[in-house]
């Protein structure tokens, strides 16, 4: 054959169009194996949504809504990158019915480069752009953040289950990781559930689940991993028993939340690679 229409692989001499198709083959082989593949790129670029929800009901200090702000903006803010997505929104006794983001934000998406195609030049010019406009959004984030917390929000009673239903409205149809921050004191005070008046029991867990279960007020938080700052009572004992009953409200929601992410203060961020995964 001549040269022009054929090509010798090895011992053999193959049609110019079967080598190429060969070596298609051998580089989609290349890619699966080493997890290159455009469904592994697009987890790589698919970035992660937070939405934070902050407790501004009277039962919460100003001096934990202090640490609630310096771990938005020192904490949270800084580990945001491009692909990523915020939402802060408060807890209050009008949650569900009054809801309006406080802050919201969108990152752009991280710029994907393909060697066959696309020119190193302009890969890290752009790239260097997003990572400029990620600058910019992160430091529009604390000037937000800082302003909400300097106004003088406000309510009488804490109405914590209607957050969650929300978290679930606001995940849906989300590609992004899922990461829900609850910055309270987790003391549900609005009627009939006022925390720090229940005598605590396994019976009185699985009479107020049952309750909650009828009324809609346990939503499917499967695949969100679950975050709370700020929990507390007037006593260790109460604290410790509240904390008993939202771990089973959380095995209830299918929510990822292992119990060292409850804690009065935020632990374990930022989150890690399996968290809301598994």
């Amino acid at each position: 054959m001549e040269s022009g229409t054929s090509v010798r692989v090895g011992d053999f001499v193959l049609p110019l169009r079967m080598a190429g198709w060969m070596l298609v083959l051998v580089m989609q082989g290349f890619l699966l194996t080493t997890g290159c593949t455009p469904s592994s790129q697009a987890a790589a670029r698919r970035g992660t949504a937070i939405v934070i929800f902050v407790d501004f009901s009277q039962s919460v200090r100003s001096e934990a809504r202090a640490l609630f702000r310096e771990d938005i903006e020192n904490r949270i803010t800084p580990s945001l990158s491009a692909g990523d997505r915020i939402l802060i929104a408060p807890i209050h006794d009008k949650t569900l019915t009054e809801f309006r983001p406080l802050v919201e934000a969108a990152f752009p998406p991280k710029p994907t480069f393909n060697g066959w195609f696309d020119n190193v030049l302009n890969y890290n010019r752009q790239a260097k752009e997003i990572e400029a406009q990620v600058v910019r959004l992160q430091e529009s984030i604390r000037t937000q953040v800082a302003d909400v917390f300097g106004r003088r929000y406000a309510s009488l009673q804490t109405d914590i289950f209607s957050s969650l239903v929300l978290a679930q409205k606001l995940f849906h149809d989300e590609p992004r990781r899922k990461i829900l921050v609850l910055m309270s004191d987790m003391i549900e005070d609005l009627p009939p559930y006022r925390f720090e008046e229940v005598s605590w029991s396994p019976a009185t867990n699985e009479k107020i689940l049952a309750e909650l279960g009828a009324k809609g007020l346990i939503p499917d938080l499967s695949g969100v991993c679950v975050y709370v700052s700020g929990a507390s009572a007037r006593s260790a004992d109460i604290a410790a028993r509240i904390g008993d009953f939202w771990r089973t409200y959380f095995e209830r929601t299918k929510a990822d939340m292992d119990p060292s992410r409850y804690a009065h203060v935020l632990l374990h961020w930022p989150p890690s690679k399996s968290c809301g995964l598994g």
